[in-house]
């Protein structure tokens, strides 16, 4: 290997070496406490004992009390902060052993800062990762959250829930293609202030090159044609009339006229698109799996994506992913570059299309949903499993997916 060449560290070694010395920093703290502190105490009293403000003094009990490295690292004052709490430590009298322990390991710390030229969150959050995993879905917990928090904030709009449910079942008129469904419910919309007319659906026109479901590893006829269509029953009652339809070249779009003088402080919105003959449903070379997905175009508590199989469709290994794009690069929801979410997903069979209690989406409305959507291909509820993919707090921009290997094609 050349001179001026360096063998990148692993992610599981900075973990590793974060960790550690969080660990000698606080047992180090541990110990210097132990000799001036009986008992457990507070930080209030800690900064008391060491006659140093309440936030150095709370910053100090943090440490000694964390669970995990990544809050050790989170509660670290900054370099005036620990001069300030060993110079402390010296007017209570604690011992030069104990100090000098303190120091070598703050030290450690510092040089992790300087070497990986990294921000305080970024160390933390390579402290939450790694190995430890109840301090990495903590930290993952809370990141999602405060993004969730921010972007409320800056869209000013919300949801609870965000249903996405599609059906895959043979065509009719053509054996070896598929007919597809897409229901796409947004609950417990509300604005968080006045925002009038706004997008709240769009819809594609599939063309013969497909160039709109390319994400979809899937082709499309000349007579696939979605129209995307509200579904009253599934909706907060007397929508329609507040939902203008615009139709441009390729695109159908619904805006939604007024919702801030809608008498409903929230809102159920369901779209319904079908999307006839599309395939072939084989696997390729080029193509060896089928692709659904929806897009999060808005802050939501939950995204639940159900891809229901027609019981006659073998899909095999289906599997879940999120992924996401730099700011610059979304355009409707079209990814040109994407990058995987690492965060918590659960993606599983379920016995039942049902939703949960927290999910706060009335049955009656969903059960409507999903009645429609098979009355659309003529199919009955039950002759479907389904595929469930949940999220908590999905980062908004993001595109859920579901991918499943497609059957190979009969021999002629």
């Amino acid at each position: 290997m050349p001179k001026n060449e360096t063998t990148p560290i692993s992610f599981a070694r900075k973990h590793h070496d974060v960790s550690k010395a969080a660990h000698a920093l606080q047992e180090s703290l541990r110990g210097a406490f132990a000799e001036f502190l009986k008992g457990d105490v507070g930080g209030r009293s800690v900064a008391r004992r060491l006659g140093v403000d309440k936030m150095l003094g709370w910053q100090a009990h943090r440490i000694a009390t964390a669970p995990d490295p990544a809050t050790i690292v989170s509660a670290l004052p900054g370099e005036r902060g620990m001069k300030n709490l060993i110079g402390a430590l010296h007017a209570v009298g604690v011992s030069d052993v104990a100090i000098g322990r303190v120091e070598t390991a703050t030290n450690g710390l510092w040089r992790i800062f300087d070497q990986s030229n990294a921000s305080r969150q970024e160390i933390a959050a390579i402290a939450a990762g790694g190995l430890d995993s109840a301090a990495q879905q903590r930290h993952q917990a809370k990141v999602r959250r405060a993004h969730f928090d921010s972007t409320v904030a800056l869209r000013g709009e919300v949801a609870n829930s965000m249903v996405s449910t599609w059906f895959v079942s043979p065509a009719k008129a053509k054996s070896d293609h598929l007919a597809l469904v897409s229901l796409n419910m947004k609950e417990g919309l509300r604005t968080i202030r006045p925002m009038g007319p706004r997008l709240v659906y769009r819809g594609t026109k599939i063309d013969a090159d497909a160039a709109a479901l390319d994400w979809s590893g899937i082709d499309a006829s000349e007579e696939a044609n979605p129209i995307p269509s509200l579904v009253p029953a599934a909706s907060t009652p007397d929508l329609d009339r507040d939902v203008v339809e615009v139709v441009a070249k390729d695109a159908v779009t619904l805006v939604l006229a007024d919702p801030d003088l809608h008498p409903d402080g929230e809102l159920t919105l369901t779209f319904a698109d079908l999307i006839e003959d599309v395939g072939p449903g084989y696997a390729r070379p080029d193509a060896p799996t089928g692709q659904v997905g929806v897009h999060v175009p808005i802050p939501v508590r939950n995204l639940y994506l159900d891809v229901l199989f027609d019981e006659s469709i073998p899909a095999a290994n289906p599997a879940a992913a999120l992924y996401f794009a730099a700011a610059e690069r979304v355009e409707y929801g079209e990814h040109a570059e994407l990058r995987r979410f690492n965060g918590e997903i659960d993606a599983r069979f379920v016995r039942a299309p049902k939703l949960p209690k927290s999910s706060k989406v009335d049955p009656a409305r969903h059960a409507a949903m999903l009645e429609h959507g098979a009355a659309l291909i003529d199919r009955p509820l039950d002759a479907f499993r389904c595929f469930r993919m949940h999220i908590a707090y999905p980062p908004t921009f993001t595109r859920a997916i579901v991918r499943w290997l497609l059957p190979e094609p009969p021999e002629s």
